[in-house]
């Protein structure tokens, strides 16, 4: 067995031995330890956060326009079917724009699994990416509801 695979071996999470001490644990010394691992993850939540709504903002600006578009170029008045056709091709662009930026910016240029052992894999991170996708549509149909009716409102 080579080197290489042995070191691979021993560094996955699964083969990491806690190391155990002759003298008792101290309370403190666990609660700086729990606060410690809390403090480390706190940047990369913040980060993922921080790219989800961009990441919305981008796709609902884009959806948006692509939207006005649809409606100013295809939809005639009093006619349903094209303002139908509209609003499920801009949900799936919308949901397509999502899923492809958040794929392409967390698994792509931010490296989430160095140990690429510990990798779900492609078709995880694609269907994870999909479904929140679709979270992502309804918070934005949600939310363009709500920019129509605080547009559409009269002040008395």
């Amino acid at each position: 067995m080579s080197t290489e695979a042995r070191v691979r071996i021993h560094s996955h999470r699964l083969m990491r031995e806690v190391p155990t001490s002759d003298h008792e644990v101290r309370v403190d010394s666990a609660r700086r330890e729990v606060v410690g691992r809390k403090v480390k993850e706190k940047p990369r939540w913040q980060r993922r956060l921080l790219v989800h709504v961009s990441i919305f903002i981008v796709s609902f600006i884009f959806t948006a326009g692509l939207l006005v578009l649809g409606v100013l170029l295809w939809v005639r008045p009093d006619t349903l079917l094209p303002i139908l056709a509209v609003g499920l091709l801009s949900s799936a662009v919308f949901v397509i724009s999502f899923a492809s930026l958040r794929m392409m910016i967390l698994h792509g240029l931010f490296d989430e699994y160095p140990n690429k052992e510990e990798d779900p894999g492609l078709a995880h991170h694609v269907s994870k990416s999909i479904v929140y996708g679709f979270i992502a549509l309804v918070v934005a149909i949600i939310l363009a509801g709500m920019l129509i009716k605080i547009a559409s409102a009269q002040m008395f």
